[in-house]
């Protein structure tokens, strides 16, 4: 068996606690991204307001938003 080193030799190792620790602190980071990324709000502005804002996306934007509002009718 070929022997390894470590790439820093002196730092120091986490314990399991540690590292179940860091872990947690993770999954919470994330799951707080997750949930900043695609907040879910109830539109309560006018209609015109609305469709103003539509006229502003470009072809993509518009496929996307298309995509999207399909899948939720179809949920």
């Amino acid at each position: 068996m070929k022997r390894k080193t470590a790439h820093e030799p002196k730092a120091k190792v986490m314990s399991a606690a540690e590292v179940w620790e860091d872990a947690q602190q993770l999954q919470s980071v994330l799951r707080r991204n997750l949930l900043k990324a695609e907040p879910h709000v109830r539109l309560q502005i006018p209609l015109s307001t609305f469709i103003s804002a539509l006229d502003n996306l470009n072809r993509d934007e518009l496929a996307l938003l298309q995509k999207r509002v399909k899948e939720r009718l179809a949920a």
